[in-house]
């Protein structure tokens, strides 16, 4: 970080309140565990969160069947919405030009075999096939390894990147390593935001 680039000095206190307000959220916001919900995460020798590749390959075709549900029933309207999976919870990104589509496309994905949670986090556009609305992949690809690379970032990650704005899905084992993640992402140059949508039992 440079003097040169006064925005990216805020990001790590942009990314602890975003953090923080998203943690009290508690049992109230649909996307996390109640207090009751039972939630094993399982770990590496080296302590990192692991998935089995056979359960991240289900997510991709959660995420599959969804994109594809959306196309089927509007191949227009949802043309700039992109779907990330990950056990059970999907994340709806991107953007649609009417209000009626932001709610047509969770039904849509609600409907999907496996899916339990659905964060819409579509925008109104009145052109939602921009191209600032597609994923920015090489970022999430840079973001994804880089965190992997952390030793001292131990949850499993995955990562939507549209228009600067980025957003974690995954597993970890506590928040403190979630606010760690985030700010990793924020550094990364062009992000402008880091948000979360992480499971932490």
């Amino acid at each position: 970080m440079t003097p040169s680039k006064p925005a990216r000095l805020t990001a790590p206190l942009a990314v602890l309140v975003a953090a923080l307000m998203l943690g009290g959220c508690g049992a109230s916001d649909p996307g996390r565990p109640s207090p009751t919900t039972a939630v094993t995460l399982k770990t590496d020798s080296s302590g990192r969160v692991a998935r089995p590749r056979a359960e991240r390959n289900q997510d991709d075709s959660v995420g599959r069947a969804v994109l594809s549900a959306l196309r089927q029933n509007d191949a227009t309207a949802f043309k700039g919405v992109s779907a990330l999976a990950w056990d059970g919870r999907v994340l709806l990104a991107g953007a649609v030009a009417k209000p009626e589509q932001l709610r047509r496309a969770e039904q849509l994905a609600k409907g999907i075999p496996g899916v339990a949670t659905v964060f819409n986090d579509l925008v109104l556009d009145e052109n939602p096939a921009s191209p600032a609305f597609v994923p920015d992949v090489a970022r999430e690809q840079k973001i994804y390894a880089g965190l992997l690379g952390q030793s001292d970032i131990t949850g499993a990650y995955v990562v939507r990147v549209i228009n600067g704005a980025a957003t974690l899905m995954g597993s970890s084992t506590s928040r403190d390593d979630v606010v760690r993640a985030m700010a990793f992402a924020a550094d990364m140059d062009g992000i402008k935001w880091v948000a979360d949508r992480v499971l932490v039992p």
